[in-house]
C-alpha cells in the first residue's frame, strides 16, 4: 500500500495479473477494470506506440528495457492525485520493463513482466529549475546592471562568433565604438546618480538606432558603448554612426559644465574590415579606438573612421 511506485505484472498474454494501489490512484480506475484485462487494450491508444514497442520486444525476447523520462514523453496515462482548482497533470515517468524468469517459467506456461512506474515529476521539476536558474545566471553574466545591455564579456563573446562567420562568408564586419563626452565633468557637476541616468539614456538611445537582429550594442567600459555590425561595409556603417551622432544631440540632454557646448554629446569611430584570420578581431578593436581617439583630439561630437578622417563637425 505505502510502495511509492507503480507496479504491474502481466501474463504472457499481456494481461494485468497484479496490479498496486499507487498506479490504481493515478490512472483512475478501479481493479476490476485492469485485473485479467490486456493492459493495452484498458489504456485504449492512451498508452503511447514506443512503450507498446518496447513492451512486446521485451516479451518476445526476454530481456529488460527501459524508457527514460528524458528521452520520452510520458508512456502511461498517469496523473497526479486532483488538486482542487487545478488542471489533471501528467505524471513524469521512468518505466522499466522486466521479464520475470522467462527460461524456466515458460515450460510451465507462466512467463511474466513486471513493469515498474517511478514518478520522477519533482526530479524534472528540479532539473527545469536548475536549467532557468543557470540560464538567467548566463544572462546576467553578460548584461550590464545599469543600462540592460550586453557588457563587455557578451560583446567579446559575439565578436568571436561574428569574426570567423565573416571569415566563412567572405563579408565585411563593421564596429562603432562611441564615448560620452566630457563625462567626468558631468558627474562631478550633476553626481552620480544623474550619471548613470545619462548613461540610461544614451543606452536606450543607441537601442532604438540599433535595429537589425544580427547587430550588438554593449556597454564597453564606464561611459563607453560598441555597436557591431555583420555584414555592414564602411559606407553602413558611417550611416549608423551618423545617426548615432544626430540621435545623441537630438536628445538634448544638459550639460552646463562641458567645454564649448551645453548638451551631452557623443564622440565616434568607426571601422569596417572583411576578415581573413581569427586574430583580426583585435585589430577592428584597435582601429576603431584609433578613429574615436581621433574623434576626440579634433574637438569631440563627432564621427571618425579609420583610416582616419572626420565625418561630422560639431553643432555651430
Amino acid at each position: 500500500v505505502h510502495l511509492q511506485v507503480g507496479i504491474l505484472i502481466l501474463d504472457a498474454a499481456g494481461k494485468v495479473v497484479i496490479v498496486n494501489v499507487w498506479l490504481l490512484k493515478r490512472c483512475g480506475l478501479a481493479a476490476d477494470a485492469l485485473l485479467g484485462h490486456k493492459l493495452i487494450d484498458v489504456f485504449d491508444g492512451a498508452a503511447t506506440a514506443h512503450f507498446c514497442r518496447r513492451l512486446a520486444l521485451s516479451q518476445e525476447t526476454g530481456f529488460p528495457a527501459m524508457l527514460s523520462h528524458s528521452l520520452h514523453a510520458p508512456p502511461l496515462p498517469l496523473y497526479m492525485p486532483h488538486l482542487v482548482g487545478h488542471a489533471p497533470a501528467m505524471v513524469r515517468q521512468s518505466v522499466h520493463l522486466s521479464p520475470m524468469g522467462r527460461w524456466t517459467a515458460q515450460q510451465h506456461d507462466q512467463v511474466f513482466t513486471l513493469v515498474q512506474v517511478t514518478d520522477v515529476t519533482p526530479t524534472v521539476r528540479r532539473e527545469s529549475l536548475l536549467r532557468t536558474r543557470v540560464d538567467q545566471m548566463h544572462l546576467m553574466a553578460r548584461v550590464d546592471a545599469l543600462t540592460g545591455i550586453g557588457n563587455r564579456r557578451a560583446f567579446a563573446e559575439t565578436l568571436d562568433t561574428e569574426v570567423r562567420a565573416a571569415i566563412r562568408s567572405g563579408t565585411s564586419l563593421g564596429l562603432l565604438m562611441m564615448d560620452i563626452d566630457f563625462f567626468k565633468s558631468y558627474n562631478d557637476h550633476y553626481g552620480h546618480p544623474a550619471g548613470d541616468q545619462c548613461l540610461r539614456e544614451v543606452a536606450a538611445m543607441l537601442q532604438r538606432v540599433v535595429k537589425r537582429p544580427r547587430d550588438r550594442l554593449a556597454r564597453y567600459g564606464g561611459e563607453e558603448f560598441v555597436v557591431l555590425l555583420p555584414g555592414t561595409p564602411l559606407e553602413g556603417v558611417l550611416e549608423v554612426g551618423g545617426e548615432v551622432i544626430d540621435q545623441m544631440r537630438a536628445l538634448k540632454l544638459p550639460h552646463l559644465a562641458r567645454q564649448g557646448g551645453d548638451i551631452v554629446t557623443l564622440s565616434v569611430g568607426a571601422v569596417s574590415v572583411v576578415p581573413r584570420h581569427i586574430d583580426e578581431a583585435s585589430t577592428l578593436v584597435r582601429k576603431a579606438d584609433e578613429a574615436l581617439y581621433e574623434a576626440k583630439a579634433r574637438g569631440r561630437n563627432r564621427l571618425c573612421y579609420a583610416p582616419v578622417a572626420s565625418i561630422r563637425s560639431p553643432v555651430g
